[in-house]
């Protein structure tokens, strides 16, 4: 506390001079009140600059409290300030892998899930994605193999989760795989995996002739940057090739860049042009309203030239879109952004339900003083028609599982359920009436319950990225 004691007399000059000194005093007793500065790498110091960031950006920021202790550990910190409505914010710290959320996909370059079929009670695990030049696909894992055991334990329904976790946690794993021979269970081989350097996926293309029409098929599992340009190719082919509809395979696609989706979707939608609305964040006060259109969304990262994007425009009046539970983020985006342009049918499950968009939030002083950064939630996010409001998915107009018909095959085969579903409606032809057969009597499967599945944690960490 500022105190001040003086003694004066009734001098007109000397009633000035007080004056003025007490502005002074006042300004010095302000500075007093400051934040104080903390020793650097503190917790005080690091939960400051957390609270000061989330109190400018936080989509949630009026629900900020006043005070708050800043003692405690930056990652408590953080999940005590997050609005109970925010699901996706996460704190990092680059220079610690821990602070990440470990998924097989990035370690060891798959997927799976964990089932339990009601009819047998049958719990296996199933490999639903297999990375090319990955430690997986080196040691001959393919979409559709069982996993049995990990590290030597069966998988069951009471340990499904506790196996995912030790999978997650550790460097190497051993899956024991299965196969069905006759009506039993046999273990067929061991597969020893260490992790390694996961490089980014080329996109899955493929033209499918049914009831006389060409179909494009289209599969990539994220909105990196520079996606948008490597479709071109694919795109052009298509174009040539004079597809009639267009198959989109989203079911793994757990998001990225909002600039990608949007580069994507310029090479799709019908009747677009540079101006064309796109998307509106809707941010705190302090964000406001922002509205961009589609070029300016598709060339903010500088990868793609807006022109070139729609010489390979295929100008579909409808798209079908393939999604699962863990499609989200600028999957998401894609769905809803493209149904003011087009027809959008949406094959499979309802999707995640992000619609929510973020960047990434350093400490930009020099020198820089906080090692952390945050990804929160800054906008939520509508289309050119001011629909958004999906936070707990988009449902599909045709409800598939892919799990009605196993084993899984590769991606844009024609028997895929997704697929099959997709081409049913094109061609018209009979809807697909789902198998009831146990998993222990072929292809088909009956009713299954997810136990786990390591997709999902990389679809919840993952939000649509956008810029300040």
């Amino acid at each position: 506390m500022c105190h001040t004691f003086l003694k004066f007399n009734s001098s007109p000059y000397r009633w000035i001079g007080f004056f003025f000194l007490m502005v002074l005093i006042q300004v010095a007793c302000k500075r007093e009140q400051l934040k104080p500065d903390y020793p650097p790498g503190s917790n005080e110091q690091i939960n400051t600059w957390i609270l000061d960031s989330l109190k400018r950006y936080y989509y949630w920021n009026e629900s900020l409290p006043a005070k708050a202790n800043i003692g405690i550990a930056p990652r408590d910190f953080f999940a005590a300030l997050k609005n109970p409505a925010d699901r996706f914010s996460y704190l990092v710290l680059p220079s610690d892998p821990a602070s990440y959320i470990s998924d097989s996909k990035s370690k060891y370059g798959f997927d799976y899930s964990t089932i339990k079929e009601v009819n047998t009670g049958q719990v296996i695990g199933i490999i639903k994605l297999v990375y090319n030049d990955s430690p997986a696909s080196r040691n001959g894992l393919k979409r559709g193999d069982y996993i049995r055991k990990i590290n030597g334990t069966q998988i069951s329904e009471s340990n499904a989760t506790t196996l995912q976790t030790e999978l997650l946690k550790g460097d190497k794993v051993v899956l024991g795989l299965a196969e069905i021979i006759g009506s039993s269970w046999q273990d067929t081989r061991l597969a020893n995996l260490s992790t390694g350097i996961i490089s980014d996926q080329r996109a899955i293309s493929r033209i499918i002739e049914s009831g006389g029409k060409k179909i494009g098929y289209l599969n990539f599992q994220s909105f990196n940057g520079g996606l948008a340009s490597s479709l071109k190719p694919i795109f052009a082919s298509f174009k040539s090739e004079g597809i009639a509809d267009l198959i989109l395979d989203l079911r793994y696609n757990s998001g990225g860049q909002v600039a990608e989706a949007a580069g994507v979707c310029a090479m799709i939608a019908p009747s677009v042009s540079y101006t064309s609305p796109f998307i509106t964040y809707k941010g705190n006060k302090n964000g406001g309203l922002r509205t961009e259109s589609l070029g300016a969304a598709a060339t903010f990262d500088g990868t793609v030239n807006f022109n070139d994007l729609m010489s390979h425009n295929l100008g579909l009046p409808r798209i079908y879109i393939l999604s699962t539970g863990v499609t989200a983020s600028a999957a998401e985006v894609v769905i809803n952004n493209l149904k003011p342009y087009m027809q959008v049918v949406l094959i499979g499950e309802r999707t995640l339900g992000k619609d929510e968009a973020s960047f990434t939030i350093n400490d930009m002083r020099k020198p820089k003083q906080v090692q952390w950064e945050m990804h929160p939630i800054v906008y939520k996010l509508f289309n050119a028609q001011g629909k958004g409001n999906y936070s707990t998915g988009i449902e599909a107009d045709i409800q598939v599982n892919e799990f009605t018909a196993l084993p899984l095959l590769p991606f844009g085969e024609a028997e895929d359920p997704l697929v099959k579903a997709a081409l049913t409606g094109i061609t018209n032809k009979a809807k697909i009436s789902a198998s009831n057969r146990t998993l222990a009597e072929g292809n088909g499967t009956g009713t299954w319950t997810i136990l786990s599945d390591t997709r999902i944690l990389t679809a919840r960490r993952s939000v649509a990225i956008t810029h300040r």
